[in-house]
């Protein structure tokens, strides 16, 4: 039986190291359907997010996670960056901070928070969390951005985000909870139907 102690808590148990892990199998949105995703979960919140796969200047994969957890009580999380390289290839810096980088080269470090992963999930060296939520606003979406992620064993790991990528961050962040209630297409039947399935999100299963 999971239980959610702190906000802390729960957002650890909703995300794992490799990825998004869905409680209870409330699943989300298929990809092919929207790239923004909606997570329910066992302490009835509804985790808001963006997952997309990039590849590195070496073609290695990476799963880029923007997300922010938002409570029954309409109370939010602030929004992360969750960054997962493959597993043995990698050994992120968890010192460091990330640096995104405009054409002009004008730069923004992005402040690491993987310590926030929690103590109940052991932090895996490839992967990390940053606080994205501070500096959203800032980022440009007329052109590409180079991310640079500082790694134990040089050169740093560089990753391209299209600016497609940032405005689908933009709409994580303003999605609230009023934007979920009775926003019952978000969510897939199966999902409804399952007894945990939020009941603040108002929608009751066929």
């Amino acid at each position: 039986m999971i239980v959610i102690k702190t906000k802390r808590f729960w957002i650890v148990q909703v995300w794992l190291a490799l990825g998004l892990v869905l409680f209870l199998g409330l699943a989300y949105s298929p990809a092919a359907a929207a790239t923004v995703l909606y997570t329910a979960d066992t302490s009835s919140a509804v985790i808001v997010q963006s997952r997309r796969t990039l590849r590195d200047q070496d073609h290695h994969s990476w799963q880029v996670i923007g997300f922010k957890p938002i409570q029954a009580d309409g109370r939010e999380g602030g929004m992360a960056l969750r960054l997962v390289g493959f597993p043995g290839a990698v050994e992120i810096d968890h010192a460091q901070p990330i640096t995104f980088t405009d054409p002009k080269g004008h730069t923004l470090p992005v402040h690491n928070i993987s310590n926030q992963i929690g103590k109940d999930v052991p932090l895996q060296p490839h992967v990390a969390q940053y606080d994205l939520q501070a500096v959203l606003s800032e980022l440009p979406i007329d052109y590409r951005l180079r991310l640079e992620v500082p790694t134990l064993t040089p050169p740093p790991v560089v990753l391209q985000i299209p600016p497609a990528l940032i405005q689908e961050w933009q709409t994580v962040v303003n999605t609230h909870s009023r934007d979920l209630i009775d926003a019952c297409d978000k969510f897939p039947a199966e999902a409804r139907q399952n007894p945990a399935f939020p009941a603040w999100v108002g929608c009751s299963s066929d």
